[in-house]
Protein backbone atom coordinates (compact mmCIF):
# COMPACT_ATOMS: atom_id res chain seq x y z
CA UNK A 1 0.00 0.00 0.00
CA UNK A 2 1.67 3.11 -0.71
CA UNK A 3 0.04 6.88 0.40
CA UNK A 4 0.02 10.16 -1.63
CA UNK A 5 -0.68 13.23 0.39
CA UNK A 6 -2.62 15.72 -1.82
CA UNK A 7 -3.10 19.41 -0.48
CA UNK A 8 -7.12 18.51 -1.00
CA UNK A 9 -9.47 16.58 -2.80
CA UNK A 10 -11.32 19.15 -4.96
CA UNK A 11 -14.40 17.14 -5.86
CA UNK A 12 -14.94 15.64 -2.35
CA UNK A 13 -13.08 18.20 0.00
CA UNK A 14 -14.83 16.03 3.43
CA UNK A 15 -13.35 12.84 2.30
CA UNK A 16 -10.01 12.17 4.34
CA UNK A 17 -8.72 9.59 1.84
CA UNK A 18 -9.44 7.25 -1.21
CA UNK A 19 -7.90 3.90 -2.17
CA UNK A 20 -7.66 2.74 -5.85
CA UNK A 21 -8.67 -0.56 -5.51
CA UNK A 22 -6.92 -2.77 -7.90
CA UNK A 23 -3.73 -1.28 -6.53
CA UNK A 24 -4.38 0.03 -2.83
CA UNK A 25 -2.55 3.24 -3.56
CA UNK A 26 -4.09 6.02 -0.92
CA UNK A 27 -4.47 9.64 -1.38
CA UNK A 28 -4.92 11.35 1.93
CA UNK A 29 -6.55 14.84 1.83
CA UNK A 30 -4.47 16.88 3.88
CA UNK A 31 -7.06 19.81 4.30
CA UNK A 32 -8.99 16.90 5.61
CA UNK A 33 -6.59 14.81 7.57
CA UNK A 34 -5.22 18.13 9.70
CA UNK A 35 -8.76 18.08 11.55
CA UNK A 36 -8.53 14.33 12.64
CA UNK A 37 -7.46 12.53 15.85
CA UNK A 38 -4.83 9.88 15.96
CA UNK A 39 -8.02 7.16 16.43
CA UNK A 40 -10.24 8.46 13.47
CA UNK A 41 -6.23 9.06 11.15
CA UNK A 42 -5.76 5.15 12.43
CA UNK A 43 -9.65 3.81 11.15
CA UNK A 44 -8.99 5.73 7.95
CA UNK A 45 -5.84 4.15 7.32
CA UNK A 46 -6.99 0.50 8.42
CA UNK A 47 -10.69 1.53 6.33
CA UNK A 48 -8.95 2.00 3.30
CA UNK A 49 -6.21 -0.91 3.37
CA UNK A 50 -10.11 -3.19 3.88
CA UNK A 51 -10.61 -1.85 0.37
CA UNK A 52 -7.68 -2.74 -0.99
CA UNK A 53 -7.96 -6.50 1.02
CA UNK A 54 -10.66 -7.19 0.04
CA UNK A 55 -10.73 -5.83 -3.59
CA UNK A 56 -14.12 -3.79 -2.72
CA UNK A 57 -16.11 -0.14 -3.33
CA UNK A 58 -18.50 -1.20 -0.11
CA UNK A 59 -17.73 1.36 2.81
CA UNK A 60 -19.52 -1.00 5.42
CA UNK A 61 -17.34 -3.87 4.34
CA UNK A 62 -14.12 -1.88 5.06
CA UNK A 63 -15.40 -0.12 7.91
CA UNK A 64 -15.62 -3.84 9.92
CA UNK A 65 -12.37 -4.82 8.50
CA UNK A 66 -11.25 -1.65 10.07
CA UNK A 67 -13.25 -3.07 13.30
CA UNK A 68 -11.31 -6.31 13.12
CA UNK A 69 -8.07 -4.62 12.96
CA UNK A 70 -8.38 -2.06 15.94
CA UNK A 71 -10.89 -3.51 17.96
CA UNK A 72 -9.68 -4.17 21.56
CA UNK A 73 -6.06 -3.58 20.69
CA UNK A 74 -6.23 -0.24 22.44
CA UNK A 75 -8.42 0.90 25.36
CA UNK A 76 -11.37 2.59 24.03
CA UNK A 77 -11.00 0.64 20.70
CA UNK A 78 -14.56 0.62 20.40
CA UNK A 79 -15.61 3.80 20.93
CA UNK A 80 -13.13 5.10 19.08
CA UNK A 81 -14.58 3.09 16.11
CA UNK A 82 -18.04 4.12 16.27
CA UNK A 83 -16.91 8.24 16.59
CA UNK A 84 -14.51 7.10 13.96
CA UNK A 85 -17.26 6.69 11.63
CA UNK A 86 -19.62 9.28 12.65
CA UNK A 87 -17.03 11.24 12.25
CA UNK A 88 -15.84 10.60 8.52
CA UNK A 89 -19.52 9.68 7.29
CA UNK A 90 -22.84 10.90 7.21
CA UNK A 91 -24.63 7.72 6.04
CA UNK A 92 -27.18 6.51 8.69
CA UNK A 93 -27.09 3.01 7.33
CA UNK A 94 -23.59 2.89 7.53
CA UNK A 95 -23.32 4.40 11.34
CA UNK A 96 -26.51 1.80 12.21
CA UNK A 97 -23.78 -1.19 10.96
CA UNK A 98 -21.15 0.17 12.91
CA UNK A 99 -22.63 0.54 15.68
CA UNK A 100 -24.58 -3.47 15.17
CA UNK A 101 -20.75 -4.28 14.43
CA UNK A 102 -19.37 -2.86 17.77
CA UNK A 103 -22.53 -4.10 19.90
CA UNK A 104 -21.71 -7.65 18.70
CA UNK A 105 -17.99 -7.47 20.26
CA UNK A 106 -19.35 -6.10 23.23
CA UNK A 107 -21.82 -9.02 23.52
CA UNK A 108 -19.35 -11.36 22.78
CA UNK A 109 -17.14 -10.30 25.57
CA UNK A 110 -20.11 -11.15 27.93
CA UNK A 111 -22.08 -7.79 27.88
CA UNK A 112 -25.46 -9.04 28.53
CA UNK A 113 -26.61 -5.15 28.00
CA UNK A 114 -25.43 -5.01 24.57
CA UNK A 115 -27.33 -8.45 23.98
CA UNK A 116 -30.42 -7.20 24.89
CA UNK A 117 -29.72 -4.17 22.46
CA UNK A 118 -28.83 -6.59 19.40
CA UNK A 119 -31.86 -8.17 20.09
CA UNK A 120 -34.63 -4.93 20.03
CA UNK A 121 -35.66 -4.15 16.56
CA UNK A 122 -33.25 -0.78 16.68
CA UNK A 123 -30.84 -3.62 15.84
CA UNK A 124 -32.70 -6.75 15.19
CA UNK A 125 -33.25 -5.61 11.43
CA UNK A 126 -30.21 -6.17 9.19
CA UNK A 127 -31.59 -3.89 6.81
CA UNK A 128 -31.40 -0.75 9.49
CA UNK A 129 -35.50 -0.64 9.10
CA UNK A 130 -35.78 0.04 12.63
CA UNK A 131 -32.84 2.79 13.13
CA UNK A 132 -33.16 5.65 15.21
CA UNK A 133 -30.53 8.32 14.97
CA UNK A 134 -30.57 8.89 18.78
CA UNK A 135 -28.99 5.00 19.25
CA UNK A 136 -25.70 5.77 18.52
CA UNK A 137 -25.37 8.10 21.78
CA UNK A 138 -26.57 5.16 23.47
CA UNK A 139 -24.33 2.39 21.64
CA UNK A 140 -21.18 4.68 22.32
CA UNK A 141 -22.11 4.89 25.71
CA UNK A 142 -22.61 1.28 26.21
CA UNK A 143 -19.38 0.50 23.89
CA UNK A 144 -17.55 2.61 26.35
CA UNK A 145 -18.79 1.15 29.42
CA UNK A 146 -17.75 -2.27 28.28
CA UNK A 147 -14.41 -1.52 26.95
CA UNK A 148 -13.59 0.29 30.65
CA UNK A 149 -14.70 -2.82 32.17
CA UNK A 150 -12.46 -5.12 29.44
CA UNK A 151 -9.27 -2.72 30.53
CA UNK A 152 -9.98 -3.59 33.92
CA UNK A 153 -10.33 -6.84 33.96
CA UNK A 154 -6.95 -7.11 31.41
CA UNK A 155 -5.00 -5.23 34.66
CA UNK A 156 -6.29 -7.58 36.85
CA UNK A 157 -4.98 -10.74 35.40
CA UNK A 158 -1.74 -8.94 34.60
CA UNK A 159 -1.17 -8.06 38.34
Amino acid sequence: MTITYLPTFSECPTNPARCHVPTGAVEINMRRWRELDRPTREFVLRHEEGHYALQTFDEREADAYALNKLALRKPYSLRDYLRSVRTVSHDSGRTHAAERNALRIAADKGSAYARRLLASPMYASADGSGYKPWAFALAAALVAGVTAIIVMTVKKKSL
